[in-house]
């Protein structure tokens, strides 16, 4: 069942790039920053991850999270 649902979500946002893409609605300077701090981000996050303890990881996802959270309910209701 995960394997159908990574490959749905992928058709599911192949779907919307291409649309994207076709429709001029991209802003590709910085598109090319996103993408490479994405694939980065991703890889080095990978690595740390499975080194540090998995309550730390957990602790900074929720900080991180509540930390957001607050910051946009703060920003929309000011």
């Amino acid at each position: 069942m995960n394997a159908l649902k990574v490959v749905l979500g992928g058709v599911i946002n192949g779907v919307a790039t291409v649309t994207f893409v076709i429709t001029g609605a991209i802003v590709w300077p910085q598109a090319i920053v996103m993408i490479l701090g994405a694939i980065l981000g991703g890889y080095f996050a990978a690595h740390y991850a499975q080194k540090l303890p998995q309550s730390w990881i957990r602790a900074f996802v929720i900080l991180v999270g509540a930390s957001m959270t607050v910051y946009f309910f703060v920003l929309g209701y000011r």
